[in-house]
């Protein structure tokens, strides 16, 4: 179970509260919905289930004992620059810390075998996405926060990336948190929705 209690964050202490008491709970193999309005919190939310912000009150709890790569994935809106652009994707990918043998194993709907030599700027915006994406999978998460990451692309890629994301969580039983303004979208493809004011 990946818990947040009671959380307090702000990026300084002279300006207001970014996260005010938002407690949440996400549990193995549940997507879970986080949806508000641009200034909310989402992404600071996001940030702080994922250990790369700390918060200021309050915890976030994770039912794990895994070691190696952080067992909470943040996968962001633009992937480009989530990655070195002077990276080749076989390269991208082999930062997740996955064997030789699992990357020539990706998912080829994932990703195509002919992208692993290129640079990101060489594939669409929707490849790139699918990149970041299995480079998260490739970790072997037990959650994964999917912070926008169909916002900008188009509906059949939209269509494409949630199929795919979501065959993964229900095949390995992993908690997703997905991030969106689009509330549509999230009663689409999550099994609860948590609405920010």
């Amino acid at each position: 179970m990946l818990t947040a209690k009671d959380l307090w964050f702000r990026y300084d202490r002279r300006r207001p509260w970014i996260v005010q008491d938002v407690s949440l709970s996400i549990a193995p193999g549940e997507i879970v919905g986080l949806c508000g309005p641009s200034g909310s919190g989402k992404s600071t939310i996001g940030r702080l289930l994922a250990g790369l912000l700390t918060p200021d009150r309050g915890e976030v709890l994770l039912d794990s004992d895994r070691s190696g790569a952080h067992p909470v994935q943040l996968v962001l809106q633009h992937p480009e620059r989530a990655m070195n652009p002077q990276w080749r994707v076989r390269d991208i990918l082999a930062e997740s810390g996955a064997d030789p043998a699992e990357l020539q194993a990706v998912d080829p709907d994932l990703v195509r075998p002919e992208w692993l030599g290129r640079f990101p700027h060489e594939i669409s915006g929707g490849e790139l996405q699918r990149v970041n994406l299995a480079r998260a999978l490739l970790t072997h998460p037990d959650y994964i926060v999917a912070d926008e990451i169909s916002a900008s692309l188009d509906p059949i890629t939209q269509a494409r990336i949630w199929h795919l994301l979501l065959d993964r969580a229900e095949a390995d039983s992993i908690g997703v948190l997905a991030i969106s303004h689009d509330q549509d979208l999230l009663a689409a493809v999550t099994d609860r929705l948590i609405l920010l004011p």
